[in-house]
């Protein structure tokens, strides 16, 4: 995924407030209502009307009276005091079918609905006059909960169709940022239009191949986890990134695949692009603990330390008992060189988690730097009790034992780490040159057997 530059972003807006005008300028002619529909339906028709539209054509059938019928068996469910129109509105707030056909009064709710769905079909908004002789147009009543922030009203159609009248066509290329300038500047969202349970719900039904997607990334992302093989690594993530975007465009305002997708980036060392994902999650959800850590993280990778103890700290308010906040934070205090902050914050995160083998990796390292060999040892211990594969725990409790002299114990260690297949002459060269730059600058002599094993051949 390209990182957009600030002409295409311009370009993106431009084409938004373009479509936006067009609508405007259309309204102009008349007063309208509006509804917005994600893909080309055949007509502009209530659900009852598609529940029995293979059969509308028969000579004598009649869609009211299919209706009448259903209000006759609603009001056994209902308080005798609701009046027709509180009972169907009621029925199509719940998912029945009915022959109200859903409009609202704010063009950009419409706009909503037209971009809110499927992204491999065009959208569109319809705009029909409120005054009709062949129509009626009334309001939900105040018990239909979501009505007021959808702005909702009901066309009523003795046929159960309406002629569309004027149509504004929403091309899919325009749908993803036309509900990100919904968001972003008209507080319109899923968070906003579907704003009960039941509307939840609803999300989640019409959004629920995006879930499919996310699932999926997951799934690859976990691989990309476990697997060390470098070039299967970003196989797994490019695949987790693939099912992430594709659930971004099933549902643009998936949080939780911008923040997936997001740590995705970082792992392959795409960091802008991560933290453009970050931020989006954020913008999303500003108390979304997990994306600030991320972006912390991310921000770390950078070297801007500051920005990411800055996400840290936000992470830590929002949820104070989140460990792997702590431990990043900690991190980006070991590399400041701030070492009793950093040590502090690794208790913290022990405090919360005693099993978080990491944390006590991190923390032997900073007992290192801060010559307290004897606390290190036991921290890397204690992260290969947890973890015993923890490769990085065997070689640097093994590079505490050469500075000992504890020459068996070292041996063991080190032999540990070549075995599980990992490049231990690689993890040395990382701090020394060669096992001749080790020996001189801690006034030692490498055993033969030992420095075989850190020598590049």
């Amino acid at each position: 995924m390209n990182t957009p530059n600030a002409s295409n972003t311009q370009t993106d807006l431009s084409l938004v407030l373009a479509k936006i005008a067009e609508i405007v300028n259309a309204s102009a002619e008349g007063d309208y209502i509006y509804r917005g529909e994600s893909k080309y339906h055949k007509k502009v028709s209530s659900n009852l009307y598609r529940e029995y539209e293979d059969d509308i054509e028969a000579e004598y059938f009649d869609i009211e009276v299919v209706q009448n019928e259903i209000l006759k068996e609603a009001r056994e469910y209902t308080p005798h005091k609701m009046g027709d129109l509180e009972i169907l509105a009621e029925l199509q707030h719940h998912g029945g079918k009915t022959n109200l056909i859903d409009f609202t009064t704010d063009y950009l709710v419409a706009l909503f609905f037209a971009c809110d769905g499927p992204r491999d079909k065009p959208g569109r908004v319809i705009l029909l006059q409120k005054e009709s002789e062949v129509y009626k147009v009334v309001k939900p009543p105040k018990t239909v909960a979501r009505a007021e922030a959808q702005k909702s009203v009901f066309v009523q159609s003795p046929s159960g169709i309406v002629d569309p009248g004027t149509v504004v066509c929403i091309p899919t290329d325009l749908k993803g940022d036309m509900l990100d300038y919904l968001r972003k500047h008209c507080d319109i969202s899923t968070k906003t239009i579907y704003n009960d349970l039941l509307g939840f719900i609803e999300n989640r039904r019409i959004h629920k191949s995006a879930y499919t997607e996310f699932y999926k990334g997951v799934t690859c992302q976990g691989h990309g986890d476990s697997t060390r093989d470098p070039a299967d690594k970003r196989q797994w993530y490019d695949k987790a990134i693939e099912h992430y975007t594709g659930a971004i465009a099933l549902n643009p305002e998936f949080i939780e695949a911008y923040n997936n997708r997001g740590a995705a980036y970082g792992k392959m060392g795409e960091l802008d692009t991560a933290i453009q994902d970050f931020d989006t999650a954020i913008a999303l959800n500003p108390e979304l603990v997990e994306a600030y850590t991320n972006r912390g993280a991310a921000y770390g990778k950078m070297g801007e330390l500051d920005a990411a103890i800055q996400d840290y700290n936000t992470a830590i308010a929002l949820n104070p008992e989140y460990a792997e906040a702590y431990n990043n934070r900690g991190n980006a205090y070991y590399r400041k060189g701030e070492l009793d902050a950093a040590i502090q914050d690794y208790n913290t995160a022990i405090a919360l988690n005693p099993e978080y083998a990491q944390v006590y990796y991190n923390r032997g390292n900073a007992y290192i730097t801060r010559s307290d060999v004897g606390a290190a040892i036991q921290d890397f211990t204690k992260a290969i009790d947890l973890n015993p594969q923890y490769a990085k725990a065997y070689h640097n409790r093994g590079m505490v034992w050469l500075h000992l002299r504890e020459w068996e114990i070292a041996r063991a260690d080190l032999s540990t780490v070549k075995n599980m297949g990992i490049d231990i002459v690689a993890f040395f060269h990382n701090e020394y040159e060669s096992v001749e730059d080790f020996e001189t600058k801690n006034g030692v002599k490498v055993p033969e057997d030992i420095a075989v094993l850190l020598r590049r051949d």
